[in-house]
């Protein structure tokens, strides 16, 4: 008998945690928590502000940690909509519910150089010191973005169109479509740079809206590739307000991109990183404030770039500038004197550089790399002018650090497969481990078996290239069965040591959900991901839905070869760009995909955005590379099952586009079937709880009639 329940208990260490389930899932509180966001070091780096809530809701106040203590100190209890306890099927009740839910709270942070806090609530600035009550600090409404003098005397922010410093309108733009995007304060705190961003040009569409009383159009801008885009340009005035505005000649032309602004140390001269629409001719200028003349310092200019992973800031004694770029092999960090001349390369190796810092105060340079193991970020540090990177973090992941000014400690957001993203203090003298500032999942979230990802490499069918992917295999997986397989979220840049793989929608309970019931699930880094080189990333030029869609099938083959997945039931799945990749999968290669789910499917490329010329330039010269990556055009190819999921509010992926598809494919007899979001927007699964629930169960309950549950001797398959 004791032997007997000794086999029992240790039975139910295997089995008998909480199964998983997408309506508990995805309900308020997260049994993840809150991730926390927002992070601004004081001036003094003793001190950090955040946004967070420790009970799992949406709704973020401000919280301060002290860099000795760490511990996590909340400082407002800002007013929340009301949550209805009982809603039942009352459709008002459910839309509060929906109103709770969807509340974010405090949208920023940042410390008043009196060292109180500074902080948006409802487009209103507010002021409050930790144990006092907040105050209302000016009386202007629509406030979208706040920042302190460097000097201590002043704060300046965004309101409606137009730049203030304390109560003082310094643009005064009173142009409609025309407004500032953002501002930068010169380092002595007598001038401001701003950059204005002009959309009467845009071209404006409509957008159905059903769920009022009458149908009405709503108008957007929305501008198709090839269309006028936004117009931009950088000016400078006096904080002070007493100077007209003063505006910087780039060169270029006005629709030109600009990527970054900083001021050098002794606040005479403004570096601007610059490039045209198309992200093929990138440059750094010099710019003279007070007379607006700019002069060219480095240019990179390549017919073949698709990405624009760029930053560029100076050298603490202003003497010249460093900035990553991509001229070799991959991204890294190169230092350009003031006076010209050849760049010096900083960093080198077979890896990436993702983003970098300048800490002044300690003469340090930081960044991001994934040296060592493509699916992982870590923090290095640089001592200048010259020294050898050191690693900083060890614990394997993703690490998203923001460094105290004087350069001695680092807020570091991380996460990875097993561990929910939240906030770590890192001591960057590598003399103590990382410490824990916020613990974010509900004490449930240990209950839960959550299934670990392994990395895989493979090479591609379509040209030998070597493939990185995310495999994540069942609970009390076995070899020796045959088990369904399905490819997805597919989307670029998908392979992370991160909570949830791709962050970008709220996958890893579905992931999970989908892995518990018995589902091999499959996540490549097809062409255009970052860290793999500049041929990687360049391969996808002037090809959506073409070797991205191969480097998928890759990964169908990868799994062929493993002997453990029954290939009459492999599915497919992503959003967007995803969308994309999923129809043009099932379009093109029939047979090989029983099922494939897409949802909001940017399935016409003459309909997207602008943004999407930096990989596929105009259309007006490039009609043929656009009509092959328009998944409607080859719907003739469907014989498997399609299911769309597409949000009727979508402004980025018209709901139109999913409409003409069903169209095409009910004309040529194809089984699709479409699930209609009426109140969603682009992001679908990212709004009510209610619609991501919904969503899920569709896409759950279609890949279920079509590739059943678990290894091949229990499932029967419709």
């Amino acid at each position: 008998m004791k032997q007997f329940l000794s086999l029992l208990l240790l039975a139910c260490a295997a089995w008998c945690q909480t199964r998983l389930d997408i309506d508990s899932l995805y309900r308020l509180p997260w049994i993840i928590g809150t991730a926390p966001k927002g992070f601004v070091w004081s001036a003094d780096s003793k001190r950090l502000a955040f946004l967070w809530t420790d009970d799992g809701t949406n709704f973020r106040d401000v919280w301060i940690a002290d860099k000795d203590t760490g511990k996590p100190v909340r400082v407002t209890h800002m007013p929340r909509p009301d949550m209805p306890s009982d809603p039942g099927t009352d459709i008002q009740k459910l839309k509060q519910v929906v109103k709770a839910e969807t509340d974010t709270g405090v949208s920023q942070v940042t410390w008043s150089p009196d060292q109180r806090l500074l902080f948006i609530f409802k487009g209103q600035l507010y002021a409050v010191r930790p144990g006092e009550s907040p105050q209302l600090f000016v009386n202007l409404s629509n406030i979208r973005a706040v920042k302190p003098s460097p000097k201590g005397d002043s704060v300046a922010f965004l309101s409606g169109q137009d730049l203030f410093v304390n109560n003082v309108n310094l643009t005064s733009i009173n142009r409609s479509q025309v407004s500032v995007e953002d501002f930068y304060w010169s380092n002595d705190g007598e001038t401001l740079a701003f950059i204005e961003s002009d959309e009467r040009r845009m071209p404006i569409r409509g957008i159905p809206d059903y769920l009022g009383e009458e149908t009405v159009m709503r108008e957007v801008k929305r501008p198709f590739p090839g269309e006028p885009s936004e117009l931009r340009r950088l000016g400078f005035v006096s904080s002070k307000g007493d100077t007209p505005v003063r505006w910087a000649d780039l060169g270029g032309t006005p629709m030109d991109l600009i990527f970054g602004v900083a001021w050098s140390p002794d606040s005479k001269t403004v570096l601007v990183d610059r490039s045209d629409l198309y992200i093929k001719n990138r440059r750094l200028l010099l710019v003279d404030p007070a007379t607006g003349h700019g002069s060219l310092l480095v240019s990179d200019a390549d017919p073949k770039n698709v990405t624009d992973e760029w930053w560029a800031d100076w050298a603490p004694d202003g003497k010249g500038v460093y900035f990553t770029s991509d001229r070799d092999n991959d991204y890294h960090i190169y230092y350009e004197p003031r006076a010209g001349g050849q760049p010096k390369r900083i960093t080198y190796g077979n890896w990436a550089v993702f983003s970098a810092s300048i800490a002044p105060q300690a003469n340090s340079l930081f960044y991001i790399s994934n040296e060592g193991k493509s699916e992982e970020r870590h923090l290095y540090k640089l001592d200048l002018p010259s020294g050898q990177p050191v690693k900083v973090t060890e614990i394997p992941g993703t690490h998203a650090p923001t460094v105290s000014p004087d350069g001695t400690i680092a807020a570091d957001y991380f996460s990875n497969d097993l561990t929910p993203p939240d906030l770590y203090f890192q001591k960057l003298d590598g003399t103590q481990p990382e410490q824990q500032i916020t613990k974010s999942p509900l004490p449930e979230f240990h209950n839960y078996h959550w299934v670990p990802a392994s990395y895989v490499t493979f090479p591609s069918t379509a040209d030998g290239v070597i493939l990185h992917a995310r495999l994540t295999l069942p609970p009390n997986f076995d070899k020796t069965k045959k088990y369904p397989a399905i490819l997805g979220s597919v989307y670029s840049n998908t392979v992370h040591n991160q909570w949830g793989g791709r962050v970008a929608h709220p996958t890893w309970g579905l992931d999970q959900y989908l892995a518990q019931q018995g589902y091999i699930l499959l996540n490549v880094d097809i062409r255009g991901s970052s860290g793999y080189g500049k041929a990687f990333r360049q391969r996808l030029a002037l090809s959506y839905g073409g070797i991205d869609v191969e480097d998928l099938y890759s990964g169908v083959k990868f799994l062929e070869s493993q002997g453990y997945v029954d290939m009459k039931r492999v599915g497919i799945w992503g959003s967007s760009y995803g969308g994309l990749l999923t129809t043009t999968s099932l379009f093109t290669h029939p047979g090989i995909y029983k099922a494939g789910v897409a949802g909001a499917p940017a399935t016409s490329l003459f309909h997207a955005l602008t943004g999407e010329m930096r990989t596929m330039m105009a259309p007006q010269d490039h009609k043929e590379e656009y009509a092959k990556a328009s998944a409607f055009l080859k719907s003739g190819g469907l014989e498997d099952h399609l299911m769309l999921i597409h949000g009727m509010r979508d402004e980025t992926v018209l709901f139109k586009d999913s409409v003409t598809l069903e169209e095409r494919l009910i004309l040529q007899g194809k089984d699709v079937q479409l699930v209609v979001l009426p109140d969603a927007p682009h992001s679908w699964d990212t709004g009510a709880m209610s619609q991501t629930r919904y969503a899920y169960h569709q896409l759950i309950e279609f890949f279920k009639r079509y590739l059943g549950e678990g290894p091949s001797p229990q499932v029967k398959i419709r």
